[in-house]
């Protein structure tokens, strides 16, 4: 395909469509529910991506933080071990690559406070991208 960012950073989608049904949102009428890729298929694409000379992804969904819910995060293998499809357990996982991961589209539900120590310790970036309307309790 045709890359249209810079070479430095890349988008790595992780899931399509979204589960929730905020009054005010289009999305899951746009995009349907949520369907997460595998976290091996991820991952071979952000291994593909860091070798290729990219310094920063950009991890982005519609919901990243529900990523693997609707799979009932089925494992996968990537390399010679398995990966369960969690937010936490990709967040790992693409931090080993090196480079620098950026978390967005993060809805502050589910699982979000488990990724705060991978930021702690520099393994992703201290970033969330949280779309600002879901301070509305609609």
């Amino acid at each position: 395909g045709v890359k249209l960012t810079p070479r430095h950073y890349a988008y790595l989608k992780i899931s399509e469509g979204c589960n929730n049904r905020c009054t005010f949102c289009i999305i899951p009428a746009l995009r349907g529910d949520l369907v997460s890729r595998p976290a091996a298929d991820v991952l071979r694409e952000a291994e593909k991506l860091a070798k290729a000379g990219v310094k920063e992804i950009l991890v982005i969904s519609q919901d990243t933080s529900a990523y693997g819910i609707d799979i009932k995060y089925q494992t996968s293998i990537f390399g010679d071990r398995e990966v369960r499809a969690t937010f936490l357990d990709l967040a790992e996982e693409l931090g080993k690559l090196g480079i620098w991961i950026r978390m967005h589209y993060v809805y502050p539900y589910p699982h979000v406070a488990d990724v705060i120590p991978l930021m702690a310790e520099g393994k992703i970036l201290p970033y969330l991208d949280i779309p600002f309307q879901h301070a509305s309790p609609q």
